[in-house]
């Protein structure tokens, strides 16, 4: 397998992974919206630390094994990545006033509402960041700066066994049956 194989799976297996846990937290979002008395009951409470890791070390890969053409690579998925960024800021604001400010008895409302939506709407434009830069990675073929893959593969590893652990504890255990 050749270095530019290995570059690509440095950035999109830890996106791959984050995908499926996001899409999963989006699922327990909504269905928090079944019960009116879910209050902080049934989320995945710990759970963004490990998979915000995955995620952040997909987009550090992308943007390290294309120093030459970070330019172009950041103006090809700039947009995207503003207002997905902008959307998991709202959903960390309704996260933290749900879980942290609201008082714990409190009934579902509005916010649980946006909590949830912006679940979708960030999950939809980090999948449109990830397709705006294969589609660039394709049209483009930038160089990948392969002497950095030797450090990185081991990083990687160690980023996959950290968080394997947590990760299962939470997505095998407890969540989802307080509705």
């Amino acid at each position: 397998m050749t270095m530019t194989f290995w570059a690509y799976v440095l950035i999109y297996l830890p996106i791959a992974l984050f995908v499926l846990a996001f899409l999963y937290e989006t699922y327990l979002s909504f269905a928090r919206l079944r019960s009116t008395k879910a209050g902080r009951a049934g989320y995945v409470d710990t759970t963004w630390e490990t998979t915000h890791t995955l995620l952040v070390f997909g987009v550090v890969m992308m943007l390290m094994l294309h120093t030459q053409t970070i330019d172009a690579l950041s103006s090809a998925i700039f947009t995207a990545t503003f207002w997905a960024a902008v959307a998991l800021g709202v959903r960390g604001a309704a996260y933290i006033y749900i879980f942290y400010i609201r008082d714990e008895k409190a009934k579902t409302n509005w916010v649980d509402g946006v909590f949830a939506l912006t679940h979708i709407v960030s999950a939809a434009l980090l999948v449109t960041v990830v397709l705006q830069a294969t589609l660039y990675f394709i049209a483009e073929h930038p160089p990948v700066n392969t002497h950095f893959i030797p450090a990185f593969l081991p990083g990687l590893a160690l980023v996959l066994i950290i968080g394997a652990l947590p990760l299962a504890r939470i997505y095998l255990g407890k969540h989802g049956k307080k509705y």
